[in-house]
């Protein structure tokens, strides 16, 4: 162990002059640990999202971006992000009553393209997260399963150049039922947070952003009880995070800013509901009202940065708008960096396009490298240990003190409150096997709260542990943040430390002997 004591010391430094005094100094070790900033850290609802849409011809996907050019030379773009989020329509989903794209018995095209997306980001180690819509409007296909229409849901149609669509009212009662099973259903598949990151909006609304909506009553009569609905359905139902997106006038059948809008927006909150939005970066339609939804939510759910500007569809309107007056691209770019790091995003988007050079995320690499590589070193949350005193010797029956000093050096926090992830995160100690790393003993400091940890403010914490039932010999002190809803209590957030950490997460600290 003296070699890997040597190792992890070349980034911690011990001091006895720092042990209170109240301890023994020839039995404790104080070490002040410094921070990793470069690692992509592949934790929950953390770092960057690469996009996929169902609709699009993805035969060449990861090729593309297991190698794409960027302004530093080629890249492996999954090596930066960390979820891979799924675009997709509650039809390509679900084409016939009762027929989903994740069964063995479906083989629509979609069905292909989800499963060997699902099987390919499994591979790289990626999560799973998706977006649907299921209003037509601006689409060339039925964003809803014509299966409903022919059981007796009422809707409206619209046309999209030379393509007619159809979209059920979202307060039909035979469009609810039946969206009811496929929410069920699709919550059934992906209640894995092992594997899926998160849903983000509930697929009302055009684009699925849950605005500009239009009902059977031609008013806004069933927008709160359609609301209330459809996000207490989401609540019921979904396992792992949910999001809501803050729009300005949610569920309206307008524009502007709604008086019912941030009510609405509690409400979701309340019922265990993240917040995102798809208008990072356009000043027109991110502005105060957005702002102000973000402050009052910061370390209270986590955020998600969509970037509202899109290259392939909006050409120069962000340098040509008068309300915009953005230079290039890459003053875009930093426009959505700059309004995500106010908003203390978790999260930001890696547009896709069918032309990856006009791709947000050939943007990213190419014309905001820096930017983006920034988002990974502080604006994403990014904890550890800075400082640790722990004792050199244990004696079965008997208490010893730890102290433990946690900080963040990112801008997002680690949403440990957040009501998928209440109790499931939690601090621990290991003594471990020096011959194999394996935890033989673990210790929990349940006052330790990963989401108290905001730049700028670490937390102290101490706590006493005994060693019963670790049989008397060396081991290796080591700490994580465990995953205490996974069978075998597995490391559920990495740390970002510098210092050797094992196979399995396990920032390993220094020697103690146990007697």
């Amino acid at each position: 162990m003296a070699g890997a004591a040597a190792l992890l010391f070349a980034s911690c430094s011990g001091s006895k002059e720092e042990v209170d005094p109240s301890r023994d100094p020839d039995n404790y070790v104080t070490m002040n640990i410094t921070p990793d900033k470069t690692t992509v850290l592949r934790n929950p609802l953390c770092g960057w999202v690469l996009y996929a849409g169902l609709g699009n011809d993805l035969s060449d996907f990861w090729t593309r971006y297991d190698s794409m050019e960027s302004s530093v030379g080629p890249v492996d773009v999954t090596s930066y992000a960390t979820t891979l989020l799924i675009r997709t329509t509650w039809a390509q989903l679900n084409p016939e009553e009762g027929v989903y794209v994740w069964q063995d018995g479906c083989n629509t095209v979609y069905a292909q393209r989800y499963k060997s997306l699902i099987a390919e980001a499994r591979k790289r180690n990626m999560r799973v997260g998706f977006g649907y819509a299921i209003d037509s409007r601006d689409k060339h296909e039925f964003c809803s399963p014509l299966y409903i229409r022919d059981k007796g849901a009422k809707g409206y149609e619209t046309q999209t150049g030379s393509m007619k669509v159809w979209t059920p009212y979202p307060d039909d009662p035979v469009f609810q039922r039946c969206y009811e099973k496929f929410v069920h259903d699709f919550a059934q598949e992906i209640n894995d947070p092992d594997h899926y990151e998160f849903v983000h909006g509930v697929g009302i609304g055009k684009w699925g952003e849950y605005h500009s909506c239009i009902y059977s009553t031609g008013d806004e009569t069933p927008k709160k009880p359609v609301f209330e609905w459809v996000t207490s359905l989401f609540a019921k139902e979904f396992r792992i995070p949910i999001f809501i997106n803050y729009h300005r006038s949610i569920g309206s059948t307008s524009d502007g800013v709604n008086p019912d809008s941030e009510d609405m927006v509690q409400s979701a909150v309340d019922k265990g509901f993240g917040i995102g939005s798809g208008a990072f970066g356009m000043k027109t339609y991110y502005g105060t009202w957005e702002k102000n939804i973000a402050a009052k939510y910061r370390y209270i759910v986590p955020i998600i940065a969509e970037g509202g500007w899109v290259k392939a569809s909006h050409g120069d309107a962000p340098m040509r708008w008068e309300s915009e007056k953005y230079k290039d691209w890459a003053d875009v770019r930093k426009g959505e960096f700059d309004m995500a790091r106010e908003a203390r995003a978790n999260m930001m988007d890696f547009r896709y396009n069918d032309n990856v050079t006009v791709s947000e995320t050939w943007s990213w690499f190419n014309e905001a490298y820096d930017l983006m590589e920034q988002f990974i070193k502080d604006g994403n949350y990014r904890l550890y240990p800075a400082k640790v005193v722990l004792p050199k010797e244990l004696s079965s029956g008997q208490q010893s003190e730890i102290t433990h000093k946690w900080a963040n050096v990112g801008y997002a926090y680690c949403p440990t409150n957040f009501r998928p992830f209440v109790d499931k995160y939690k601090v621990a100690f290991a003594l471990l096997d020096p011959s194999n790393e394996k935890v033989v003993k673990m210790f929990y400091d349940e006052s330790a709260q990963p989401h108290e940890w905001t730049k700028g403010s670490p937390k102290q914490y101490s706590f006493t542990v005994k060693p019963d039932g670790a049989p008397a010999g060396k081991y290796v002190w080591a700490v994580g943040i465990v995953d205490d809803a996974s069978a075998d209590k597995k490391i559920g957030i990495f740390t970002s430390a510098k210092g050797e950490y094992t196979s399995g997460g396990w920032l390993k600290l220094s020697e103690v002997v146990v007697k």
